[in-house]
């Protein structure tokens, strides 16, 4: 079950790709989407005809996918014991792991709880290193 955080980066991915946005009250329904720029809150207001919800998102600074180098990095830090933050407005990232027993491949997801920033990086982690040669792990994106 994806947490609160994943379900809102989702939705912000969605609406910034111009994809349909179910609404996860009531799956039949889309949200209506609109960005709203203020001078300290830009946000995206998702509203639901059914049920009159409605989703704020806040986007200072606007959602982005990290580029492979980056999460590479994040995955580095996790390595080393270091705290991993939000390149972007240094929040803190929730982090969602799935290894492999077999293989012992990762499928690391990391996702900044403010601007929903995000990043996905696959392999084994003992590979994860910054400036060496091509890792065997590689940036994908999450569909």
């Amino acid at each position: 079950m994806p947490t609160e955080v994943e379900e809102l980066r989702d939705l912000a991915r969605a609406y910034y790709a111009g994809k349909d946005l179910p609404c996860p009250k009531h799956p039949a329904a889309k949200l209506k989407g609109e960005f709203v720029k203020t001078t300290y809150f830009d946000h995206l207001v998702l509203s639901c005809p059914v049920g009159r919800e409605t989703i704020t998102i806040q986007q200072r600074p606007k959602q982005q996918e990290f580029n492979q180098p980056q999460v590479e990095g994040l995955v580095e830090n996790i390595q080393r014991g270091d705290q991993n933050l939000c390149y972007r407005c240094q929040s803190r990232l929730e982090t969602s792991a799935q290894e492999n027993p077999t293989t012992g491949i990762t499928d690391y997801t990391f996702t900044c709880i403010r601007c929903f920033s995000w990043g996905r990086w696959i392999g084994h982690p003992d590979t994860a290193k910054i400036g060496s040669s091509p890792t065997s792990g590689t940036a994908k994106k999450k569909k």
